[in-house]
Parts: structure tokens; sequence; C-alpha cells
């Protein structure tokens, strides 16, 4: 088999119930829930769906296209080297591993090992609101299905961050799973139009006890994406798991933020930092390190897929990542583009894996010609 095509579209997506502002990006503002998607072509008549990133990037047609073009699909070290030199558009290769999903008719998370079939699920907030909206939010989260969700905290003062969690955790008990994100390890790379709490190691620490008390499951991006010292020295101090990881880029990254200790809960992005094949070796260091790890979500549609069929085959993740954050965005928005949008179980709080071939999943074609933009 051989790649006879590579083809990319970017979707401008459609308008939001209402406009979100995204705790990460102060000052920011979403209308619409756009997206990108790749279509690689096989000799076979085999076509391989994936996402290339958030954004489309010019080396895919300067580089990777004419690297890639008859070449074998299966050959996925061998091209490691062809993104690694792009250093962008890492997506790309999950429409390869769709590709060789569907020549050997297996869901792609049985490739992988197959370690589960239902994937326990969190709700991840978008925005930071006030306590008591907050509360109201989760609550109706809950009555929904979700077993857990992931609140944002990015207020000036410790005060009002820890009164919005204290304001949830009241209100759906101690049963449901709190997690809590400080987006502290967004720059450089995330646009933000107006200047947000920096976080000292002291802030950092004060935060995580607060949060221990509170029961909540992690803490997620407290300090500088760098800050590689403070963030060993906080894991070590704090009893509560801290997260983060999500827009380091490269394995030398991912090794040196598991053997310094930085994070207990390693969060690789497959969109970000590097392909979905390097980002497996990555998910295995952290396992013989004895620690957890919870890849990012992959930025919804086909890249959200490939992550659930990454956490769905390892056995330390312990959460799947979904964009749901009523009414502005909900997790069927996360995914608009998608034939059948994946959604998290009633009964349990899980979401099911795909079963057919590849991905497992489909595009509404109408909906990406409807919204596709010139490109």
């Amino acid at each position: 088999m051989k790649i006879t095509d590579i083809q990319v579209l970017e979707l401008a997506g459609p308008e939001l119930p209402q406009a979100m502002r995204p705790a990460w990006a102060p000052g920011g503002e979403w209308q619409r829930w756009g997206g990108t998607i790749v279509k690689v072509y096989t000799d076979e008549g085999i076509v391989g769906l994936g996402s290339p990133g958030y954004s489309v990037s010019p080396m895919i047609e300067k580089w990777i296209k004419p690297q890639l073009i008859g070449q074998d699909p299966f050959a996925l070290e061998r091209h490691a080297r062809i993104f690694r030199n792009a250093g962008a558009a890492w997506g790309v290769e999950i429409a390869l591993w769709d590709i060789i999903g569907k020549a050997c008719g297996q869901p792609v998370y049985k490739l992988w090992g197959g370690y589960r079939e239902r994937m326990p699920a969190y709700a991840s907030c978008i925005e930071v609101r006030a306590p008591q909206q907050r509360a109201e939010d989760v609550a109706r989260v809950r009555s929904a299905g979700w077993r857990a969700a992931k609140l944002r905290i990015h207020d000036w003062t410790l005060k009002a961050d820890i009164a919005q969690i204290e304001a949830v955790r009241r209100t759906v008990g101690d049963e449901f799973t709190l997690l809590v994100d400080a987006n502290q390890a967004q720059l450089p790379g995330t646009l933000q139009p107006e200047a947000g709490p920096i976080w000292s190691y002291e802030r950092a620490l004060h935060t995580a006890r607060e949060l221990e008390r509170l029961g909540v499951y992690w803490l997620e991006e407290p300090l500088g994406r760098y800050d590689f010292d403070n963030l060993a020295r906080l894991a070590a101090a704090a009893d509560i798991l801290i997260a983060g990881g999500e827009n380091n880029v490269g394995l030398h990254e991912y090794r040196w933020l598991i053997e310094r200790d930085c994070y207990d809960v390693l969060q690789p992005e497959a969109m970000v930092g590097e392909t979905m094949s390097q980002i497996r070796k990555a998910c295995a260091y952290a396992e013989m390190h004895h620690k957890l790890c919870a890849p990012h979500h992959g930025g919804g549609g086909l890249g959200f897929v490939a992550h659930l069929h990454l956490c769905a085959a390892i056995p330390n993740c312990p959460f799947v990542e979904v964009f749901h954050d009523p009414p502005g965005f909900s997790s069927d928005i996360f995914q608009w583009y998608l034939a059948e949008p994946i959604r998290t179980d009633a009964v349990d709080g899980c979401m099911p894996l795909p079963q057919k071939p590849g991905l497992g999943v489909e595009l509404d074609e109408d909906k990406i010609r409807h919204y596709a933009t010139a490109h």
C-alpha cells in the first residue's frame, strides 16, 4: 500500500449558542468552533482521516505531503523524522493510524493494546464563572450523567479561586470527582489579549493545599511550563496530584518532566507535542515511572477521537477530557463535524469506544461542505 495524496480542509465551524471566554486566554472570546481535517488517500482505496492540528500549517503542503506521497503508511517510525523536521502538523499521522486500523479490520485502540472498551470521561469547563453559577452548571452536568468535571481557576486572588471550588463541592457532594486547572503553563504560544494572574510557587502551594481540603483529584498546570525546579518542589510538597504537559513539545521534554518528578499526571497532546506514535512512548515511560498519563483532549472531532483511543489503550490513564461547558458549549459541539458524536453514558459516566475499524467514526460531509473555508 502506498500513499497517493493528502488533502486538508480548514473549517469555520458553527456559531456557538453564546460567546465563550476561555480562562487560559484572558480577554479572548470564541464566537464559533471550527476545526481542521486531513484526508490521506492510498492506492488501495483506503482513506485515512485525521486532524493536522489547531490550524493548518503551511508545512503540510511544503514538506509533509511531498515527503509522504509514495510511502507506506505503516512505516510510522520512519515517518517520525518527517514530522520532526516540520515541527508542526503532528496530527496528520493520526490519519495513517486510521488507514492501518481499516487495513487490519480493527479499531485503533485494540491495535494499541485495548486496555478497556469504555473510558471514564470528565466534562472540561472552559470559562471561569461566579461560584453559584458554576455550582448550578456542574449540578446540571451531574444530572446529565457525568461523574467528573474540571473547573478553571484564573482569578487574581486565592480566595476568589477557592470560593468557586467550595461552592461546587457543597452542591455536588463528595461522590462527584472534581479536577482543577490553573492554566499557568500556556505561555509562550497562547494569545492573551489581556494580562492574567501569574502564580508564584507560594500561590501554587497554598492553592494545592486548599484543593486537597476540598477533595479535588488533581491540580493542573499550576506553574510555568519550564519551571521544572518549582514544579518538582510542588509535587513533592503537595498530597494532591499535580498534572500538566499539554504544551510541552518532544520526547525529550516529556522525559525531563517524568524523570525530574515535575508531574504526577503527564498530559501529552498529539496535536501539539509529537505524533501519536511518539506520544504513546511518553505514556509508556510515565507508566514505567509509576505515573498516571491523561493525554490532552486533541482539539475536538477527529483529534479528540484519536486521543480517546489512546486513553482506552493504556493502563495508566484515569480519564478522557471532553470540552463540555453548557449552555455555550457542549460535547456535541466539540465533535460537531462527526456524523455521530460520541456521548457519555449516563449509566456509568463513561464513553464507549468506537468498534469499527480505524478511528471508527465518519464525517458529516454536508456540514463540512457548508463550513469549509477557502484555503
